[in-house]
């Protein structure tokens, strides 16, 4: 039987941050959401018209989506991320399909994604959501994150 397309499972996420650049890789991330663009509409109208409105789409507004963690104090990311979202941190994501297992590498500010994986990025304001603690359940967080642009995709060239 033929695969017939990417597991979640295998998915890896880092985010880079801070001034002078850092590249943290997340451990055990539960869920993440990447949100939906909309975009706007701007009347083309014409005042003869007399039955039917046009228009056509204007810019996009990036989505709002979030990550999940259960969330674990001796985990130094999962400190770094309540950290960047208790203070509102602009970070860049990047997120690894499970189609590959290379890493990204960040020299100075720039971050070189390997082609034997494929790649979704965006840039995006981390927001603190509180702990929820629920019967039989880890406590965890969901993250919000404001996406700044669109997400980007960068499909697998390499087996």
């Amino acid at each position: 039987m033929a695969k017939k397309g990417v597991l979640s499972n295998g998915t890896a996420v880092w985010i880079v941050h801070g001034t002078a650049p850092t590249l943290t890789k997340m451990g055990c991330i539960k869920a993440l959401a990447l949100g939906d663009d909309s975009a706007s509409e701007v009347d083309t109208t014409c005042l003869e018209e007399t039955s039917t409105k046009t228009s056509e789409f204007g810019l996009s507004t990036p989505g709002e989506g979030s990550i999940q963690i259960d969330t674990d104090p001796k985990n130094l990311s999962h400190m770094t991320l309540l950290q960047l979202a208790a203070d509102k941190e602009k970070v860049m994501v990047y997120v690894g399909w499970s189609d590959g297992i290379a890493e990204p590498t960040l020299t100075g500010s720039d971050i070189t994604l390997p082609t034997t994986r494929t790649w979704s990025s965006f840039e995006a304001i981390l927001r603190k959501g509180p702990p929820v603690f629920a019967v039989d359940a880890m406590v965890n967080h969901t993250i919000p994150m404001k996406r700044q642009t669109e997400v980007t995709e960068e499909f697998k060239v390499a087996p």
